[in-house]
């Protein structure tokens, strides 16, 4: 028997083309999306899962004392039902790790480690460009585990200057030699290769490509004396097996206010009412987070991280996909269903049972999901490079196809089959064979419940269209934004040994000389932290009472002219003042908004307290340095000839490429060999919405699904409604309508849901968008042409969608629909 409906279920497949294609290609895609998504859900989820003792090591956080606004982060797209990111701070003094292991026997061992850091590591004439590079404890290869392919890891670390490199690292400067016992030079200092680590797998945060000791660098052992003026390591704690995770979370609450009460005290002196009462209503608080944890909170101190919205909002859509999909799969099969009522009637004439006629009808969606799944497959394989760039990961086909995600795949397709066959399965079988085996064979089905539906899908198809075109038109705008700066034609090159004695300044009088011998090059400049990318420091500071943070960079003479920001007054750095080099002046050229803030404090060419002894000499106009999101801070600039981290070289217009390749190719003479890492400044500049750029297609890919699933539903709905109406178009024609009065009788209702699809669209797509345009400080309004756009494309997809079965219907000859009645 189950052969038979087998055959039965394949056969109505091929009569039907038109039909299955549109259930596969619904399906599919609803499917490909959805096994992507798994996917990349048990991939983030699986993040240094692989740890022996993961279930017991925990990354130290604490309240974040520097913030001043006390503001939650939000999510990219600000939407007001998922919840705000608290600011917790990562780092810590380098002193804090030992005294938490002498204070806290509950946990049994501590191993602290930096932010990654990049330079340039060399072995003999071999330089790589290396921007993963850990500072770290001795024990950080018995803390983690980490495989090695060389030495042991109680022993790697072992000395000061030891070194441990990846094999990806061991291959760029060793090539095939044996890399133990060899010296690499990094940061002007020489160490010992000791020991080579696996690559890092693509789940760990503990990305290293280099490990060295914490204490090999000068800068860190100073962190010892500095006690707890200072943050700038992350803390690990692995806890003892015998000890009480609450009572030690309870034991580390008490300790924190203890460890940093000097450095509450400092900044309860200085700090506003505002942020007073913020630190005196809010306690400090120390606390832990499990390491299995630590890559679902969204911070750019640590590595590799997700913010669990993203994970809510790709979770949401991939099933309100897969919902639809199914919704639709059961209105086409509605419509389809009408048309084989004789079908029914004589399989039950000859005896059919109910039971036997549903178990046919289920088979036969239970076939078409299973055949969608198959091309979901290789839908999935196309689509993983685009899903990549949208997510921002690296997924491999062996990710994807893993034995985990293919069940989770056949989850779903059990799913799809239970919710989009059990109705109309049991429709099915429950019609009677007299009400259509006799002249009038035209079963009516109610198509309310559907059309309501169909109106709840196309709200929300409305009200994505909506959010991609508002989205699009603001990153249009925070792109093509006047700045206050020249942001053309400047190319950016990076200095990758900063640090290196005397390796600013030699390059940057090489460059002075090879800008007055090639006319390609208009003027060079620098700075100690780059323009388009986090390269400022902050420093707070208090005005009138209340604390800011001030944007400080170190530039040379040239930087305000090349990049075209202009003097409102005093004047500039110049050679021909000594006194800007003088540490005794502290020389500044603050910009117009800290200029409105001092007010009256402003005082040229002499020393302020307000601004800790420095002199401010001029005053520049605003430019937005961060992104748009942010409004205009108070900044300085001061001169700092000795320290180059970024130069800027100002090009003429034409032949870039060209240019480029001849600067690539002059480099290493003016660089000491470095590799060229350059970048165009307007391209880091529209390379900071890389996020809202990112969640932009990936709502408009959203969009385009939900309006063709919606389309599809729409199809079938005007399938079932002239199949209904079949007889009243024929008598209507006989009486002389015309074939456009029939198409707008038949489609009227449509015509209306979508009206008020649209209209209830409007407010809450106003509402939600209303609330992600605030997150920028420059924005567009929110304004008609946006929803006349949204609303015409909307009706666009919906006539489209409706108006082949109602033109067909209205051309049919009324004579064979009136006998066929």
């Amino acid at each position: 028997m189950l052969q038979n409906y087998l055959k039965v279920a394949l056969r109505s497949l091929r009569r039907d083309p038109v039909y299955s294609s549109i259930h596969l290609a619904g399906l599919s895609v609803a499917l490909a999306f959805g096994l992507l998504t798994y996917a990349f859900v048990r991939h983030e989820r699986s993040f240094d899962r692989f740890q022996a003792d993961a279930d017991r090591i925990y990354r130290f956080e604490s309240t974040d004392l520097f913030d001043f606004e006390g503001k939650p982060k939000r999510h990219p797209l600000n939407l007001p039902f998922f919840p705000a990111e608290e600011h917790r701070s990562l780092i810590f003094p380098v002193v804090f790790g030992m005294e938490i292991k002498q204070q806290m026997p509950e946990f049994q061992d501590i191993v602290r480690m930096t932010r990654l850091q990049e330079s340039i590591v060399k072995y003999g004439t071999n330089a790589v460009y290396e921007k993963a590079i850990l500072f770290a404890d001795s024990n950080y290869f018995t803390f983690f585990s980490i495989p090695l392919t060389v030495g042991r890891p109680e022993q790697v670390l072992a000395g000061l200057h030891n070194a441990v490199i990846s094999e990806r690292l061991k291959q760029k400067l060793f090539a095939n030699d044996h890399p133990v016992g060899k010296t690499i030079r990094y940061d002007g200092k020489f160490y010992t290769v000791s020991g080579v680590m696996q690559n890092p797998p693509s789940n760990t945060a503990l990305t290293a490509e280099l490990v060295v000791r914490l204490e090999s660098d000068d800068y860190y052992k100073k962190q010892l004396e500095q006690r707890y003026n200072t943050s700038n390591v992350h803390t690990f704690g692995k806890l003892s097996p015998t000890a009480s995770l609450p009572q030690a979370t309870a034991k580390l609450a008490n300790l924190g206010p203890k460890l940093f009460n000097e450095v509450i005290g400092d900044m309860l002196k200085s700090a506003s009412p505002e942020h007073k009462d913020r630190l005196t209503n809010n306690p400090f608080l120390l606390t832990i987070r499990p390491l299995t944890d630590t890559h679902f909170s969204f911070s750019e101190r640590w590595n590799r991280t997700v913010s669990p919205t993203n994970v809510y909002l790709l979770v949401s859509i991939s099933l309100l996909i897969l919902l639809v999909a199914g919704l639709n799969y059961i209105i086409i099969s509605l419509s389809k269903l009408a048309g084989r009522l004789q079908e029914v009637g004589v399989r039950k004439v000859v005896g059919a049972a109910p039971q036997h006629l549903a178990v046919q009808l289920w088979l036969e969606t239970v076939l078409v999901v299973g055949l969608a799944s198959v091309i979901s497959l290789l839908l999935a394989l196309l689509l993983l490079p685009t899903f990549n760039g949208l997510t921002d990961r690296t997924l491999t086909v062996f990710d994807v196809f893993q034995a985990g995600n293919l069940l989770g795949l056949l989850s779903m397709v059990l799913a799809v089959s239970v919710i989009a066959g059990i109705y109309p399965a049991l429709l099915f079988a429950r019609l009677r064979p007299n009400l259509f085996l006799g002249q009038n064979r035209t079963y009516k089905i109610n198509p309310l419940v559907i059309q309501a539906m169909m109106g709840t899908q196309f709200v929300l198809s409305l009200v994505l269209v909506t959010a991609a075109i508002t989205m699009h038109k603001q990153l249009s705008f925070v792109q093509e934004k006047e700045l206050g700066l020249t942001k053309e034609l400047v190319l950016k090159v990076k200095n990758l040994q900063p640090f290196e004695d005397g390796s600013g300044p030699r390059i940057y009088e090489r460059l002075l000389r090879y800008q007055s011998a090639n006319p390609d090059v208009l003027l060079v400049a620098s700075s100690a932290g780059g323009y388009g990318e986090d390269g400022f420091n902050r420093n707070g500071t208090t005005i009138n009472g209340q604390k800011y943070w001030a944007l400080q960079q170190a530039i040379d003479y040239n930087f305000f002219t090349l990049l075209g920001i202009k003097l409102k007054q005093g004047r500039i750095f110049s050679p021909a003042f000594r006194s800007d080099t003088a540490k005794s002046v502290k020389a500044v050229v603050i910009n117009e908004t800290l200029a409105k803030l001092l007010g009256q404090e402003l005082v040229f060419n002499k020393p302020l307290e307000t601004l800790n002894g420095r002199t401010v000499i001029g005053v520049v106009n605003d430019h937005n340095i961060e992104p748009l999101t942010k409004a205009i801070q108070p900044a300085y600039y001061k001169l700092d000839l000795g320290f180059q981290g970024v130069f800027y070289l100002k090009l003429t217009p034409g032949h870039l490429s060209d240019k480029v390749a001849r600067i690539a190719r002059d480099w290493p003479q003016l660089s000491d060999g470095q590799p060229f890492e350059y970048s165009f400044l307007d391209q880091d500049l529209q390379a900071r919405y890389r996020d809202y750029q990112r969640w932009t297609t990936l709502t408009q890919l959203a969009t385009g699904i939900a309006l063709l699933i919606a389309a599809l539903g729409l199809f079938g709905l005007a399938g079932i409604q002239a199949i209904n109406r079949m007889r009243e178009v024929g008598i209507r024609k006989v009486m002389g309508a015309t074939v456009g009065q029939l198409w707008v009788l038949l489609n009227r209702r449509t015509l209306t849901l979508v009206g008020l699809a649209f209209a209830l669209a409007i407010p809450l797509s106003t509402w939600l968008m209303n609330r992600w345009l605030d997150s920028f400080a420059y924005r567009i309004p929110l304004n008609w042409p946006i929803f006349a756009l949204a609303g015409a494309l909307g009706v666009s997809v919906a006539l489209a969608a409706v108006s082949y079965h109602s033109i067909r219907t209205a051309l049919m000859n009324p004579v064979k629909s009136l006998r066929s009645e």
